[in-house]
């Protein structure tokens, strides 16, 4: 089978062996694989990952062959990368999201980019008709919004500020919205701004162009937010996001740094403030939200490639202003 395959030489196409059927496993025929920040910070060399490896972790695709009855040949499904041990003190506890024994597709394991793929039986979660493929690759990041509310949930006409208007700002946003916050999308970018607003998302500020810390004061009683979604990756937006949260606020961090970033303890400890980290999330939450159109992703596809122009999906989603990049097989 055919395989994108991440090298020290770059990503190229290769003949991989067909991933052989195990008991309590489904053999996936991929469809369709968004390109994260994360894929594109492991392609430049800014997080670590073990070489040759198959990129790749919002995944959906067809059920080819199954070791159980219940899952059908055919059945459309999206793929939850990570993948637990079961057993651990956190897995025994229902937290698997924390499991000591993760693996993730794409990151420890090979991922997605490949013609098909083979997973745990508990990692394959059917799609309803409406979720095509392409939606389908929203199911990961989109449970990774929804755990970033239920971490940190906001009150009825909360103002809830989103650092960073990327695919997952854009969700995140779309999920506070969704729940009721009066949410405030800081970014830099006009056209995803722009696309913010087309999704309903009225409160955008642009960094360059707007005096945005003293719009979100003016929203908040000039205290600032007691909830901040970091979601740029970088030193700048965490900064960001400490600067406008109010004291005895949080900061709700959901995205990947490729690199450590210094904090001022005494700042935290003297505001009261809480730094959240979240990871995971609920794929069934995931496709209830999508599936009843309460999330907009469509119109967050930037650009769709086959699987040999990989290498030019990897450098266009490398544009700042796009959103999502999705690699069809």
């Amino acid at each position: 089978m055919q395989s994108l395959v991440l090298t020290h030489d770059g990503l190229q196409i290769a003949d991989t062996p067909l991933p052989p059927l195990m008991p309590g496993h489904v053999r996936i025929e991929v469809r369709s694989v968004g390109i994260c920040s994360l894929d594109l910070a492991i392609w430049k060399g800014n997080v670590e990952a073990e070489m040759p490896i198959i990129l790749g972790h919002e995944i959906s695709g067809v059920v080819h062959e199954s070791s159980l009855p219940e899952f059908r040949p055919a059945t459309h499904v999206a793929i939850e990368a990570d993948q637990h041990c079961g057993t651990c003190w956190f897995c025994r506890r229902g937290r698997k999201n924390v499991c000591l024994q993760k693996k993730t597709l794409g990151i420890d394991l090979d991922g997605g980019m490949t013609e098909y793929l083979t997973v745990p039986v508990d990692s394959v979660f059917p799609l309803p008709e409406g979720i095509d493929d392409n939606a389908g690759t929203f199911i990961e990041p989109l449970a990774a919004a929804i755990q970033t509310y239920e971490t940190t949930p906001s009150q009825p006409d909360e103002a809830v500020v989103v650092i960073g208007s990327g695919k997952l700002g854009l969700l995140i946003a779309q999920v506070y919205d969704a729940y009721g916050a009066d949410v405030h999308v800081v970014g830099k970018n006009k056209w995803q701004l722009g696309l913010a607003r087309q999704l309903g998302l009225r409160n955008t500020h642009n960094i360059k162009e707007s005096n945005w810390r003293q719009s979100v004061l003016n929203a908040t009683a000039g205290v600032g937010s007691r909830i901040v979604v970091e979601a740029t990756g970088s030193p700048t937006g965490f900064d960001m996001a400490t600067e406008i949260v109010r004291s005895e606020g949080v900061v709700a961090i959901k995205s990947t740094h490729g690199s450590k970033h210094g904090v001022d303890l005494n700042e935290i400890v003297q505001r009261g403030l809480r730094i959240q980290g979240t990871t995971g999330g609920s794929f069934s939450k995931a496709i209830d939200l999508l599936s009843k159109g309460r999330i907009e992703v469509k119109r967050l596809i930037s650009g769709q490639f086959g699987l040999e122009q990989g290498a030019e999906a990897f450098r266009f989603a490398d544009r700042p202003e796009n959103t999502k990049v999705i690699v069809n097989v």
